[in-house]
């Protein structure tokens, strides 16, 4: 017998997507180009704007980012393409408090209950570079 129904688990999976519109927090992800072989000039990219995505800023006190090497994190869909090393912009919302808008993705990790994939945790570094 299963712990959770069908319909239990289309219920939570709803209402934690509920949770994350509702914050009203919107951020763009940014992604690198190809690899590419470069002898000379700076290592910084040119990154692509991969579309808007619903999120929510997590509050963690800053110890505990201290302790992850992180200066934010947030709540993603489940279903949203973001991997280590993106950027990621915001405007206003959330990330106003932390004096930058633009943040390089450290982790993303997939949140689960009983197996099923509630959303993502998304831990931020602060990106000062161009």
């Amino acid at each position: 017998m299963p712990i959770l129904t069908e319909a239990e688990k289309a219920a939570i999976v709803a209402d934690v997507r509920e949770m994350i519109l509702a914050a009203g927090q919107r951020g763009h992800r940014l992604v690198p180009p190809a690899p590419r072989e470069q002898l000379y000039g700076s290592d910084e990219q040119e990154y692509t704007d991969a579309g808007e995505f619903a999120c929510e800023f997590v509050p963690t006190p800053q110890e505990t980012l201290k302790a992850m090497g992180a200066d934010a994190v947030i709540s993603v869909l489940p279903e949203q393409e973001i991997e280590v090393g993106d950027r990621v912009t915001f405007e206003g919302g959330g990330a106003a408090h932390l004096g930058v808008t633009t943040f390089k993705v450290l982790t993303v990790v997939e949140e689960r209950l009983f197996g099923l994939v509630t959303h993502k945790t998304v831990q931020l570094v602060k990106h000062h570079g161009g």
